[in-house]
């Protein structure tokens, strides 16, 4: 049943009506590596929690470069901007290997959390070490060099380190993927 992974993701207890009314209205769906789930201007409709896989978000500049502003992995979130502004994204997201996730339309999740006090304050909680991550990146990219915003990002980003390619990790801490890809060779020749 589909609610059994979000209890499992989000290590919640769930009420038999919460799980009838999830189990009737979400939906598994699966995304081969390099899908755009949403396009920057689309109107979202639907909360992804993701069972398998990683997408980030990013935006395209005036100069047609992407540049990556999220990650999301294992037991997250995605796609919430919509939920949140009811306007159309400002971002696109694209899955960065193949990805299994749970999708929830918005109106199952305004349902449910107005439902279910628990799950409101989950939510509530989980939007605020969004912007918890907003904030200490937003600060970083000011505050900190290069190495040290890839060192953050690592210690922070454990999971991500080997799985996502060295230009997305590049856009996001700010950075061209050359010196990235030095930053890491010092590294590496430091710890050898």
């Amino acid at each position: 049943m589909i609610s059994d992974y979000l209890k499992e993701g989000l290590k919640i207890d769930l009420d038999r009506r919460i799980v009838n009314t999830i189990d009737r209205n979400a939906a598994i769906v699966c995304y081969p590596s390099k899908s755009i789930i949403l396009s920057e201007g689309e109107r979202a409709s639907n909360l992804y929690f993701i069972l398998h896989g990683i997408v980030r978000g990013y935006y395209v500049d005036q100069q047609g470069n992407d540049v990556t502003k999220c990650f999301s992995s294992e037991h997250e979130f995605f796609s919430s901007e919509g939920i949140r502004t009811g306007n159309a994204a400002s971002f696109s997201i694209e899955c960065l290997e193949e990805c299994q996730c749970i999708k929830l339309p918005y109106s199952l999740v305004l349902e449910v959390i107005e439902k279910d006090r628990r799950l409101r304050t989950l939510f509530y909680s989980l939007y605020l070490q969004e912007v918890e991550k907003l904030e200490r990146r937003a600060k970083n990219l000011i505050v900190m060099c290069a190495e040290e915003r890839y060192h953050d990002f690592c210690k922070y980003y454990p999971q991500l380190t080997n799985r996502v390619d060295l230009q997305h990790i590049a856009s996001y801490i700010g950075i061209r993927a050359p010196s990235l890809s030095r930053i890491r060779r010092t590294i590496k020749n430091i710890s050898d």
